[in-house]
């Protein structure tokens, strides 16, 4: 089943050259899960007793780390919560919990001793210096037990919002193009973030560039970024990172598929397009090689005469350099050999191998690296490339009116009847992508929502009426925020016009510091 399901999610790779001529849909992944062996993983996680004391029974370690396509991806993420995060969290989990299911309010609730209880570390950073402050910090604290809390210099906010900011702009600092980790191919050329259709993947190094002065702080860079994203996960921060599942494929030598032309193809989908050109070259050399019929100044005179796409091979003008990279050689002198048919399929080769192993594995194992000194970086095993993907920042959204209806309070002045809070869910449900990140932000602090959306906004995101005071109407009056709670204080606009235009003056004013509202 392991390799059936490897073979499954990485289709693309497994049918790399003749996907067109193979009619094969990938399984949902849903068909792999057991339900009973599920709700027997569950029951074991449900007892704070045997999780805080590291007592579950060896086959469900086993098969949540070897086989966790067995189970759903919300058993899996509890899992990681239970055993990969120390004891104090794991108690800190369950206890929330507790209170929030348990309705009775007994007389000796207040009484019980509170177990594991989570030391606070509070920093203070520069905002204009945010990425060199974040470096610092998580080489002073990113391997701490304590909750990072973080506030900036000259400004008064502090606790959750600031500290979910922190993470949401670090995330952007480490997507831009001036750190120079990620390849470019598919980004604007005028934009400040680079950017990948998959998402982003580490630009290729050669030895000698690994070696010097940049290369160092590039791969300095990656094992920061690996520790920034463990901290993440174990304070339960949001990031915004758009990772390429490939990213997560790479070294793992464990792995039933290997990636390949399909996995290029993720990474740089014009580069793998000319490799399946070129594999055509190779394809056909070879098939001459194996024609038992012809002699051997036949099977020459026939390689020197393919054509594919109306051209010889070495029209290409080709050499052993990496293509978009020509600094990067494939072998010692790599500039001064051509790509000629007899060699054609040894430069595919390479290029694919340096793509996704010798260019980029330095950078992999330093993000490894780094994400291992929080927490065991072999935890992550319990999820996929895609689910990795989602976990750190790329996910996808539900904004209908029917959810914002059921994730979304209405207090003091407002219950979800009124016309305001109608109005207020009917602007979100319309925003699109960008105006929505704007949003989050101003609202909460981190433009992405937590997995499971609105309804997983801890606390609950709570809409309240703002007074006026005479001389001056609600109209009068801007939206304000408290990041901390996820509460907006909004005043009872006369229309929906107004709602609108209040709110989106608020969000541009309102980004990029904490004061008091």
């Amino acid at each position: 089943m392991s390799i059936l399901h490897e073979l499954n999610s990485n289709l693309d790779d497994v049918l790399a050259e003749n996907k067109g001529g193979v009619k094969v849909n990938a399984e949902p992944l849903s068909q792999f899960v057991n339900t009973k062996l599920t709700a027997k993983l569950n029951r074991q996680l449900e007892e704070p007793l045997i999780v805080a004391s590291n007592c579950l029974p060896s086959w469900s370690e086993d098969l949540a780390r070897l086989y966790p396509f067995l189970f759903p991806f919300e058993t899996r993420h509890l899992f990681l919560q239970s055993t990969s995060l120390g004891y104090s969290r794991s108690m800190t989990r369950w206890q929330n919990a507790q209170s929030t299911s348990d309705s009775r309010h007994d007389r000796y609730r207040d009484e019980r001793p509170f177990l594991g209880r989570l030391q606070r570390q509070k920093v203070r950073l520069s905002r204009s210096r945010i990425l060199e402050s974040a470096i610092k910090v998580m080489e002073l604290y990113g391997s701490s037990a304590s909750v990072l809390e973080v506030e900036y210099f000259e400004e008064v906010g502090t606790g959750l919002g600031p500290t979910l900011e922190f993470y949401s702009t670090v995330s952007k600092e480490f997507s831009k193009k001036k750190t120079k980790l990620w390849r470019e191919n598919e980004s604007y050329d005028n934009d400040e973030y680079a950017f990948g259709k998959r998402g982003l993947f580490p630009a290729p190094m050669s030895e000698d560039q690994a070696n010097d002065e940049n290369g160092q702080r590039v791969l300095h860079l990656y094992k920061m970024l690996g520790k920034f994203v463990a901290r993440s996960m174990l304070d339960s921060r949001i990031i915004d990172i758009s990772f390429n599942p490939t990213f997560f494929r790479i070294g793992d030598g464990s792995a039933t598929v290997t990636p390949s032309l399909g996995a290029v193809g993720s990474v740089d989908h014009d580069l793998a397009n000319s490799l399946k050109l070129l594999k055509q070259f190779a394809s056909a050399k070879r098939a001459i090689q194996e024609d038992g019929t012809l002699t051997a100044a036949q099977k020459v005179q026939a390689a020197s005469e393919i054509e594919i796409a109306g051209a010889h091979v070495e029209d290409l003008g080709l050499d052993f350099t990496l293509p978009g990279y020509p600094h990067i050689e494939l072998q010692p002198n790599g500039a001064d050999i051509h790509v000629t048919i007899d060699n054609v399929g040894l430069y595919v080769q390479q290029v694919i191998e340096f793509t996704l192993g010798r260019g980029v594995q330095k950078q992999v194992d330093a993000f490894r690296a780094g994400f291992s000194q929080v927490f065991p970086y072999s935890a992550l095993k319990a999820f996929t490339p895609d689910e990795l993907v989602m976990l750190f920042g790329r996910v996808d959204e539900d904004w209908s009116l029917e959810t914002l209806m059921d994730s979304i309070k209405a207090d003091h002045g407002y219950n979800l009847d009124s016309k305001s809070v109608r109005n207020l869910l009917q602007t979100m449900s319309e925003l699109d992508a960008p105006a929505r990140r704007d949003f989050l932000q101003f609202v909460t602090g981190s433009p992405k929502l937590p997995i499971g959306g609105f309804k997983s906004l801890t606390p609950m995101f709570t809409v309240v009426c703002k007074p006026s005071e005479a001389p001056f109407t609600s109209d009068d009056y801007l939206p304000s925020v408290m990041t901390c709670v996820n509460y907006l204080k909004m005043p009872d606009y006369s229309s929906l016009e107004v709602l609108r235009k209040r709110l989106h003056v608020a969000i541009n004013e309102g980004q990029g510091a904490f004061h008091l509202s």
